[in-house]
């Protein structure tokens, strides 16, 4: 009867071991899930909402569920609603409809941002922050204020680079002419080149230093009649090959004195 108790005690022993390894092994497995999932998940959301020209959040919320249903499916299997196995099953399922989701929204996100633009100035402070091509904006403002785009004295237009695209970085500003003139002061050692398109032909804009008249962030007429007598300053002019512009960047800023607008320009393509 002892050597019976004994076995016994032992069987008992040795089930009550496996049951805990198996609870051990299923926090384990959802612990690691969780922290792996919810890292991805807060990186996401992060880059869909702070990190994109538009807010997302529909797809922010789409991606959550798949998160949602797994712990879901933990607490039901913690009850002992569902067995173990059947769990560790739809997590795998959730996880990888997570992984598909995921990518899918990825792109989809890629896609709406690369052919879409911007044109409301107060989201510039914004816009700046998260655009591409820093080596080639620092003579933008890291700000505009308040009272310029109430009073109706900026545009803004941007539009980021996608595929084989172009990326657009504009900015019109009405100024003073001492305020122009004082900022361009900042970027004197950057400047490259000075052309005065009072003495220019306006035909060799293109073909000598890349520039195209930013018709997104003026009208016709209005860009005809600043171009027709500014000065603009070259920061930066490449041709993919030389006289080469079916790629390339430039980057400038032009003023017109009678006008009392000053146009900063980034343009990649």
């Amino acid at each position: 009867m002892d050597n019976q108790s004994n076995e016994n005690l032992v069987t008992e022993k040795s089930s009550i071991t496996a049951s805990n390894e198996k609870i051990l092994n299923s926090k384990k497995f959802y612990n690691i899930v969780f922290i792996l999932l919810i890292i991805c998940y807060l990186f996401w959301a992060y880059e869909f909402n702070f990190c994109t020209i538009n807010i997302h959040l529909i797809c922010t919320f789409i991606l959550a569920i798949p998160i949602a249903l797994i712990i879901l499916v933990y607490i039901l299997n913690k009850k002992e609603k569902i067995k173990e196995t059947i769990a560790q099953r739809i997590s795998i399922v959730l996880i990888i409809t997570f992984l598909i989701l995921n990518f899918t929204i990825v792109i989809f996100v890629a896609i709406e941002e690369g052919t879409s633009y911007e044109d409301n100035p107060y989201k510039y402070s914004h816009i700046y922050n998260i655009s591409d091509y820093k080596e080639f904006t620092y003579q933008f403002p890291r700000e505009i204020s308040k009272e310029q785009i109430e009073n109706d004295k900026t545009r803004f237009y941007y539009s980021p680079q996608f595929l084989q695209g172009g990326f657009n970085f504009e900015l019109l500003v009405e100024m003073k002419n001492d305020d122009m003139n004082n900022y361009i002061s900042l970027y004197q050692n950057k400047i490259k080149k000075i052309i005065d398109m009072s003495q220019e032909n306006d035909g060799n804009l293109y073909i000598k230093y890349g520039i195209y008249k930013p018709y997104n962030i003026l009208k016709y007429d209005e860009t005809e009649e600043f171009f027709r007598e500014c000065k603009i300053y070259l920061l930066e002019s490449e041709p993919y090959k030389p006289y080469n512009w079916n790629h390339g960047y430039v980057s400038y800023m032009a003023k017109n004195e009678r006008l009392e607008e000053f146009l900063i320009v980034t343009q990649v393509w």
